[in-house]
């Protein structure tokens, strides 16, 4: 399966408690960096139609 921001592969399951831990910290932080650059990205495209 692959998260639809940051396209990264979540097929590999975790071996152990802190794994997943880690895991998901890194995916929500890549979300949000991928979510930012989209919104970014959204704005700079429309922003001289104010």
């Amino acid at each position: 399966m692959m998260c639809p921001y940051c396209k990264h592969d979540v097929e590999n399951p975790c071996h152990s408690l802190q794994e997943v831990q880690q895991r998901a910290s890194a995916h929500v932080e890549r979300c949000d960096r991928a979510f930012d650059r989209q919104k970014d990205a959204s704005q700079g495209q429309s922003g001289g139609n104010i």
